[in-house]
């Protein structure tokens, strides 16, 4: 199957991305949009944050084309081919979340749109954060015949924050790396950056610098709290009864917990739902056997894991 270099256009953005449609010859084909997660992930799930290639967004392509779906991914706004597209660096905080799901429907469409897809079977895959893409999407109402929720973000966005920054608190002090008393301080920090984004979307710009670090700076201040009003449990207890879903979750993520996922499969439940459980992968879909994940073997040349992989296949032979 060869690729096609394809644009699309959402408000002011053009965005750039690869399709792929099998030859079937007069029967039209189910397909797949392929949604990437957080910070400037391309259509190939490669971070610009990262010295190294990731691929998950492409080994997804490949996997579907062995199962005869056709697939769009992209390089949204901020990464890629795509970057800022006509805004500059400074109209950054004036970008909310909105923006990203307004350009996944767009790709939704025109998706729909491409010779030999069969509009009534175009479904819709979103990794990390985007799977509360492709929750928002459902949840609209738009024409998705089924989801596919890959380590998904599976609660509010500050509260998932808040729980990894505690977390890294607590190891840097339990290695006598940081005062008790400083930590603590940062905590108070944290718990008023969230109450004011969440009271009226701003953040203070004289927050201390680890949290700066971690985003919460004024000029994310207006996409983290759209993000953060988005609920996945309350989106996923109100999609439609009849579509197939499925969700992934491995033990070795580091970026989410597994009884989150468990609790969003309690408000899928009304769905077609499968469940993956992973033991070996990392949050990339990676296979690190033994290992604990550490980030650095998000960009390891390391094998996708099998376990999601067979599992995936399946899932998609059953649609």
């Amino acid at each position: 199957m060869s690729e096609t270099e394809i644009t699309f256009t959402s408000g002011d953005v053009t965005l750039y991305g690869s399709l792929r449609v099998p030859a079937a010859g007069d029967t039209p084909v189910p397909a797949v949009l392929l949604l990437a997660g957080s910070g400037p992930t391309d259509r190939n799930g490669d971070s610009a944050l990262l010295p190294g290639p990731i691929g998950t967004l492409r080994h997804l392509a490949d996997i579907l084309e062995i199962n005869g779906f056709a697939s769009l991914r992209y390089d949204k706004l901020g990464s890629g081919v795509t970057g800022l597209g006509p805004y500059e660096v400074a109209d950054v905080a004036d970008l909310g979340f909105s923006t990203f799901i307004d350009a996944a429907r767009d790709g939704l469409r025109f998706l729909a749109d491409q010779p030999g897809v069969d509009p009534e079977r175009v479904y819709v895959v979103g990794h990390s954060e985007g799977a509360l893409i492709a929750l928002s999407l459902a949840h609209a109402g738009e024409p998705v015949a089924g989801l596919a929720l890959l380590e998904p973000l599976a609660v509010r966005l500050l509260d998932l924050l808040t729980a990894q920054i505690d977390a890294q608190l607590d190891a840097v002090v339990a290695a006598g790396q940081l005062a008790v008393q400083v930590a603590d301080e940062l905590r108070v920090a944290l718990t008023g950056a969230v109450e004011s984004l969440r009271a009226d979307g701003t953040l203070s710009d004289r927050l201390p610098e680890p949290l700066r670090n971690a985003g919460l700076v004024p000029t994310n201040a207006k996409a983290l709290a759209e993000e953060d009003a988005l609920d996945p449990r309350m989106l996923a207890a109100q999609i439609d009864s009849a579509l197939p879903v499925l969700t992934s979750v491995s033990d070795k993520d580091i970026q989410l917990r597994v009884e989150d996922v468990d609790a969003l499969d309690d408000a899928l439940v009304h769905t077609k739902l499968t469940s993956l459980r992973l033991r070996n992968a990392n949050h990339v879909l990676k296979d690190i056997g033994d290992q604990q994940s550490t980030g650095a073997d998000y960009i390891a040349d390391l094998p996708y894991s099998s376990e999601f992989t067979d599992g995936f296949g399946a899932w998609l032979r059953g649609l």
